[in-house]
């Protein structure tokens, strides 16, 4: 039967209700014509998808299908959003994300609706005695930052957290990541880190610092690499679980290593699998942390960022389409903050318009 909406405006109404078996027959005629004699059950099967780690996507999904129960949103297992009020009240944090010291550039950002700052610096990014000046102007309690250091994490970290304390911003009004991440940087560049200063500046944060957390599990290198969204999660679960064993061996409780966390995954232009993906890694690390005696701490914060495998440097506008799509399954995935790559990111640092 057709259900009417709550405005009495009845869509379907002069339209028959159809069956998933008449919906069978019909694609089974399709298929006929292509020359593949199936019926019923077999020709839906013939057009579903085969993807990467033995995932099967249908066709078609309808109200008898059964899936695990989700839960509430902000509650655990957290596979609904980390918080109650998910994004619907203020959306969810737009993060963008800059390689150059470029503070007009910045700023400009932060005026046309950019809620936080992704800063890279060192390698591949903006010197860390740049970082002063790139953040000239920017008000340090309303604009959270986010640090992707690599080597560099502990000189732009202290210079940082010096920002913060020159410019008269109170501990508990600091926000962001400072971004550490010795395994993620070993996983991208081979080269070795110590934990120790990773550490240090958790325990600093926990203490010092309530809004800011010091480490981000990145699974972008093993996206990047090739990886599948299983292999991704993988990867990312372990890296997190060896951080959470290294900050409660130093002597922080499962709640305050579980609050140094943040992840950092990947969105991309299949927004379903995107969505799926976000999805399980809050069901997976609610699992983490309620298996180490902190169910309640297990909402995983995320940062989605748009594929940078998925670019294309021939006809770049077409990206744009990529990162519309992936920033959609991000944020209705339940990411907590989400970065857009500029349409031209494959051919070096972006211009204006882009």
């Amino acid at each position: 039967m057709t259900v009417l909406p709550d405005d009495g405006l009845e869509l379907a109404g002069e339209f028959p209700d159809v069956t998933h078996e008449q919906w069978q027959r019909l694609v089974a005629g399709v298929l006929r014509k292509a020359g593949k004699d199936v019926e019923g059950a077999e020709a839906e099967e013939a057009l579903s998808t085969t993807l990467e780690d033995g995932l099967r996507t249908r066709p078609l999904y309808t109200a008898r299908d059964e899936a695990p129960d989700p839960g509430l949103p902000g509650l655990a297992p957290f596979v609904r959003g980390s918080r109650p009020e998910g994004n619907t009240v203020g959306g969810w944090d737009v993060r963008q994300r800059h390689t150059a010291a470029d503070n007009a550039a910045v700023l400009a950002d932060l005026e046309n609706g950019v809620t936080s700052l992704w800063l890279v610096v060192g390698e591949g990014g903006l010197p860390p005695a740049a970082l002063e000046p790139t953040l000239d102007g920017v008000l340090l309690d309303l604009a959270p930052v986010a640090l992707d250091a690599g080597a560099d994490t502990e000189t732009a970290a202290a210079t940082l957290l010096r920002l913060y304390e020159e410019r008269g911003v109170a501990p508990e009004a600091a926000r962001g990541t400072l971004g550490a991440d010795p395994l993620g940087h070993e996983a991208r560049t081979g080269q070795a880190l110590d934990p120790a200063p990773a550490t240090a500046l958790a325990l600093r944060c926990a203490t010092s610092y309530p809004g800011l957390r010091a480490l981000t599990v990145d699974a972008l290198p093993y996206h990047e690499a090739g990886g599948s969204a299983g292999q991704e999660l993988g990867a990312s679960l372990a890296t997190g679980v060896a951080y959470l064993r290294q900050l409660t061996e130093a002597g922080l409780d499962v709640e305050q290593a579980l609050g140094q966390l943040e992840f950092r995954y990947a969105a991309t232009a299949d927004q379903f699998l995107t969505i799926a993906k976000l999805r399980a890694a809050r069901r997976l690390w609610a699992r983490v942390a309620e298996v180490s005696g902190a169910p309640a701490a297990g909402a995983q914060h995320q940062h989605a960022v748009t594929s940078p495998v998925m670019m294309t440097r021939r006809d770049p506008w077409v990206n744009m389409l990529r990162t519309t799509i992936a920033a959609l399954a991000a944020g209705t995935g339940g990411a907590d903050a989400v970065t857009v790559l500029p349409f031209d990111e494959a051919l070096g640092l972006p211009d204006a318009f882009a």
